[in-house]
């Protein structure tokens, strides 16, 4: 018997089977490389997966106490005790395992994220691996969590304060000797100290005043390793250090000369995309930070917390989300980075020196990594903190057109110049993250910097006007007297025209310093965000600003007349500020001090 089988039919019918039998592979996988919350039980036994020393991850022992509910919210996390010889002699665990991954019997349940301080650092939080691969975006979702396990309903915690979990023991739960007098247990994220690179003495500890506020601790690193064959300038996964689950991973603000880095582990790899950490870094949802991969050094002790020290090696990717259950990264692609070179010239020895840096594109990060950079080379430069007088020219440049903001200006300090002269670095980067116009995304910021010991300093001492009267149109001629610190009278001659259809009346010419005009700087870029109309405006108005070398005229004119609603009842006028001043400005090779006031008259036209 011949049976006419239809092509099309058939064709159909084996992609249908097809498709069933990835399916069924797929669920399949799922189910032998994870293993769901539900399945967990107190005294099962895993193993965890982390790098003690180097760049190869070792296995340790991980024993199940219980699962910890979330008091009133969806979530959970696993109890678990550490232990193992690795484990004992790195002081228990340390900042930097978070991430590790967990498995029992081979099957994936997920991050050692959270320890409980200031004890034998051996009990800590798991994460659930269906909690992070939410984040992956992944089709497994288990968010059956509990049901159809016997959960011990002792055991419930609440987020507390700098991102801690408060584990509450609402029952004396038994199941782990440490838990059994205890009401309930802090436990905190095991975050890796920042560690910093290429800073020392006081731009340390003023960075790491700064960090503090995003609950990183600094801590000093102790140089970068370029042997083996890896190095920290090179980009892209090695070889012999391929990036896989308990492989040890850094998160950089910076790279270049100052590498700053915390430190944690990769919990699950598939294909170009990992999850790590198991709980957030900064919290703050898409992002865009560097990904390198980590030399360990050691697991140094702590009385609150072993920490893991090591050093950066490749940029192997970009971290894409920083979320609650731990970030997101993407291998063999790289975030944005900021560019940022700086120049600094001695005048006394006629050195210069350079530095180069790839900073994160994070404006809440970018002006304190930038401003401590500069004040470290200055104090490399100079070798000593104290008084000096400095030149300094900032470009800072975005992407677009017109997106260029440029100051010059010139400093003295009695007691520490480099801290002086980086002063307006974090309002130029508080303009540019916070204009009202438009989305800037930086590319380059570059600064030059002259340091010099002497006391370059000069005082307005004497103004004379040439006439004391003036027609609308004409310039007002003055000559100035400056005195130099220790030095002879030099004389400096400034015009100020008085606009054409300017009334008759009464002005008062004031002949000021740029250092006076510090006082008054806050107040000009408030003006000037009011009135400008584009960002050109906006950035030429604070590039306009008194320079701290320059002599300032400027003029008020008073009005001689008020609108009508302004008068008083018996019909007398009050004198009037105009709003409009007229400015004049010459530049000098000094800092100028002294202020002085002349009162003149405009004459009718």
């Amino acid at each position: 018997m011949k049976v006419k089988l239809d092509k099309s039919n058939c064709i159909k019918t084996i992609f249908i089977l097809l498709i069933l039998f990835s399916i069924g592979i797929s669920s399949s996988f799922c189910q032998t490389v994870f293993m769901p919350i539900s399945e967990i039980k107190p005294g099962m036994k895993g193993i965890g997966k982390t790098v003690f020393h180097g760049t190869q991850a070792e296995t340790f022992q991980v024993d199940i106490i219980d699962i910890v509910k979330n008091e009133g919210e969806v979530g959970n996390f696993i109890l678990a005790n550490l232990s193992g010889d690795k484990i004992k002699e790195s002081g228990g665990i340390s900042e930097g395992m978070s991430g590790s991954p967990v498995y029992i019997n081979g099957q994936l349940i997920g991050a050692v994220s959270y320890a409980w301080e200031m004890s034998e650092h051996n009990l800590c939080l798991v994460t659930p691996i269906q909690e992070m691969l939410e984040i992956f975006n992944l089709p497994y979702n288990d968010h059956t969590a509990l049901s159809g396990h016997n959960a011990n309903n002792s055991l419930i915690f609440t987020y507390d304060k700098a991102n801690k979990i408060k584990v509450k023991n609402l029952e004396k739960n038994r199941n782990f000797s440490e838990l059994a007098n205890s009401e309930e247990v802090i436990f905190s994220p095991i975050v890796s100290p920042v560690i910093i690179n290429g800073m020392k003495g006081r731009t340390f500890e003023r960075l790491g005043n700064s960090l503090k506020k995003f609950n990183l601790v600094p801590v000093q690193g102790i140089g970068l390793k370029v042997n083996n064959g890896d190095n920290f300038q090179k980009v892209g996964e090695s070889l012999s250090n391929k990036i896989e689950a308990g492989s040890a991973i850094g998160i950089q603000l910076t790279r270049g000369d100052i590498n700053i880095i915390s430190i944690g582990t990769v919990t699950y790899r598939e294909g170009n995309k990992i999850l790590a950490l198991g709980h957030p870094f900064l919290k703050k949802g898409e992002v865009s930070l560097l990904l390198s991969s980590v030399y360990i050094y050691h697991s140094l002790p702590n009385m609150v917390m072993p920490f893991k020290l090591g050093t950066p090696l490749n940029l192997v990717g970009k971290i894409i989300q920083d979320r609650e259950a731990g970030i997101l990264a993407i291998l063999n692609s790289y975030p944005r980075v900021i560019p940022c070179k700086i120049q600094v010239t001695n005048v006394d020895s006629g050195l210069v020196y350079q530095m180069g840096i790839q900073v994160i594109n994070d404006y809440d990060l970018l002006e304190p990594l930038v401003s401590n950079a500069a004040v470290q080379i200055i104090d490399n430069a100079l070798d000593r903190i104290g008084a000096g007088t400095a030149q300094i020219d900032i470009e800072i440049k975005g992407e677009k057109m017109g997106q260029v903001l440029l100051r010059k200006n010139m400093y003295h300090s009695s007691s520490d110049i480099a801290l002086q002269v980086i002063c307006e670095i974090p309002e130029m980067i508080d303009l540019i993250a916070n204009n009202y116009f438009e989305m800037i995304n930086l590319n380059a910021i570059n600064i030059d910097i002259k340091v010099d010991h002497q006391k370059k300093i000069g005082r307005i001492e004497e103004v004379v006007l040439e006439e004391s009267s003036i027609n609308p149109g004409d310039y007002l001629k003055l000559k100035i007297k400056i005195r130099p610190f220790r030095g002879e009278f030099i004389e400096k001659n400034l015009t100020v025209q008085i606009p054409p259809d300017t009334p008759n009346s009464e002005a008062l010419l004031m002949v000021y310093g740029g250092k006076e005009a510090e006082n008054q700087e806050e107040e000009l870029a408030n003006n000037g965000k009011k009135d400008n109309l584009s960002l050109e405006e906006t950035f030429k108005d604070f590039s306009d600003r008194p320079r701290g070398n320059q002599v300032i005229g400027e003029v008020v004119v008073y009005s001689n007349e008020l609108p009508f609603e302004e008068k008083n009842n018996d019909d007398s006028f009050e004198k009037k500020e105009e709003k409009d001043l007229i400015i004049s400005k010459i530049e000098t090779d000094m800092v100028i001090e002294g202020y002085l006031e002349i009162p003149f008259t405009i004459l009718k036209n």
